[in-house]
Formats: structure tokens, sequence, C-alpha cells
């Protein structure tokens, strides 16, 4: 019995070894390639970016693949496949098998993808790399802000995709790598992402997306007013509690002390260790005290304005003598 497993094992190891269909490379790029809007039908050398996809597939063992994959993207003819960004997004979702922390195998895909402007992957892209970097690092900001820039010159049908991501706080959450099945990958236009007050589908609903957008629109009122619940549903006190502070800022550079106050003691109850709300909290209820101490004195009614006396009419002036 054990001498007729081995011989099963030895029968099945080539096609084990040699195959690397667990990739499907050409079914995912395919797919996510049907995403972009504007593009027509394939060209000789997107035939041959496909057939290059299909016989790496055939002829490469499983864990060739990968490095095999940064000779397709350094291969000069095959970058000017329409193809191209959709293989490079693919690798980078791919690299996180390869690389579990860190951004310097994603930034082999990334960086030749953001030469392809109209690609719908840049964003997710971006967004996989932002929530690969220690949260709140300089590096995080950075990128976020440089995000943040990147959004604000997108034309309002720019086309985003989402990366879909999936899994759970006990075993960690992974942007989705497969695309040859399931549903069609999630497409949003710009505006509608940008204006979002709610985590569209398909997006992480931290820091990887509301603050993203908090930054985007910062120190606008009403976006505010509107993350301010994202955060309250999600039961984010302590973010809730630092939008109501801004919230309250804004009031006081409008000197309005009374609804200041109102924001800065939602603050505190989202969150009583907010200690910088607690002392401005305090701050404005001092002034609020002043204010009440001295009222303002009623304004005077303004007099109608005295009409400005007519002109006499313009004299016509003298001609000049003719030349004689």
């Amino acid at each position: 019995m054990y001498r007729a497993l081995l011989v099963l094992i030895a029968c099945l190891w080539p096609v084990y070894t040699v195959s690397a269909a667990g990739w499907d490379l050409a079914k995912n790029v395919k797919r996510l390639e049907r995403l972009a809007p504007d593009y027509a039908d394939d060209k000789e050398i997107d035939k041959k970016f496909l057939d290059v996809l299909d016989l790496t597939e055939t002829t490469r063992k499983e864990s060739e693949v990968y490095e095999e994959g940064k000779r397709i993207a350094g291969n000069m003819a095959l970058v000017q496949s329409k193809y191209m960004d959709s293989f490079l997004y693919y690798m980078l979702v791919r690299s996180i098998d390869v690389q579990k922390e860190g951004v310097t195998e994603i930034d082999i895909w990334l960086n030749p993808m953001k030469s392809y402007e109209n690609s719908p992957h840049l964003l997710p892209a971006q967004l996989i790399r932002l929530a690969r970097l220690p949260k709140d690092s300089l590096a995080a900001q950075n990128q976020a802000e440089a995000i943040v820039t990147w959004l604000k010159a997108r034309k309002p049908d720019y086309v985003v995709r989402a990366p879909e991501w999936s899994g759970n706080i006990l075993m960690g959450y992974k942007p989705r790598m497969n695309f040859a099945e399931g549903e069609v990958p999630k497409l949003f236009k710009a505006s509608y992402y940008k204006s979002s007050a709610v985590t569209l589908g398909g997006y992480q609903d931290d820091e990887t997306y509301v603050a993203l957008l908090d930054r985007y629109k910062a120190k606008r009122e009403d976006v505010l007013n509107e993350m301010v619940e994202i955060y309250k549903k999600y039961g984010k006190r302590k973010e809730a509690a630092e939008i109501y502070y801004q919230l309250a800022q804004i009031k006081v550079t409008a000197k309005d002390f009374k609804e200041a106050a109102v924001q800065l003691d939602n603050a505190v109850k989202q969150n009583p260790e907010h200690l910088a709300a607690k002392k401005e909290l305090d701050r404005i209820k001092l002034e609020l005290t002043y204010q009440s101490l001295n009222p303002q004195p009623p304004k005077p009614a303004e007099t109608p304005a005295t009409p400005p006396a007519e002109a006499a009419p313009a004299q016509p002036a003298e001609q000049a003598p003719a030349a004689q």
C-alpha cells in the first residue's frame, strides 16, 4: 500500500511542479481589463501579451511565475499592450503573499503602473500600499496626502475600482486576488467616490477609506457632519470626538461661541479623555460668561443716506480755433 502511494505521488509530481494553473494569469488579466470603458479590440501586441501569459503558466512552475512576471513587466514591447496595467495590478495583489509586511514588492508593480494615468486600478493599488504602512507614520501621512492630491486632479467621470477587501479581524483582511471567477469587480466614478459619506462596497471603513476622505474634504463643515455620523455608526468614539472638536474650531473662527460650546460638549461626551476639547470648552464658557456680563449695546438705527446734490450740467468745451 505504501509503495503504491509512492508510485501515485511520483505520477502526479511532474504535473504539480510544472503547472502554474493556480495563477490563471490570462483569465485574471482579461477580467480586469474589461473594466476599462475606453478600450477597443485587441491589437497584435495584445494577443501576443496573452500568449506570453498562457505560455508562462504552461512552462513555469508555480513558484517561478512571480519572478517571471517581473520579466514580462520589463519587456519594452509588451509594455505597449493595453493589458499591462491590469497585469501589474494583478501581480501587485499577488505580491502580498510574497512579502507579508512592507511595501518593497508592492512598489515593484505600483511604480510602473503610475505611467498609466487612465487605469482604474491606480486608486486600489495606492490604497493597498497605504494599508501596509505603519498607522500614523510619516510615510502613511505623506502617501495619504499624495493620494488626495491625485484624487483632486481626477475628472468627475474618471473610473476607479475598489480593492474589495475580504476577511475578518481574527484572520486579517486581504484585497481580492481572484478575478477570473466570481462577481465582476466593483467600479465607481471618481465624482461618486469623492462625494460619498458612507463606505462604498469593496472599500474598508477604517483609515484607508474614511480617514482618506476626511483629508480630502478637510475643513468642510457639511462633510465633517457626515463623517462624524460614520464614526458613530461604527462605534469609533474617539474619532467622532475629534470631528466634533474640528467642527468647534470652525465655529470659534466664525466667533460663534455658543455653537462651538455645543460641539465641544459633544466631543467630551464621545471621548471624556479628549483633553484639548475639555480645555477649549472651559475657555469658551469663560468667553460666554464675559459676553453675558457685558451685553453689546443695540446698534443705532441707520439713517438713510442723503442723496448727493445734482451736479450742474457741464458746459460745452470751447473749440480750438481752426488752423489758418
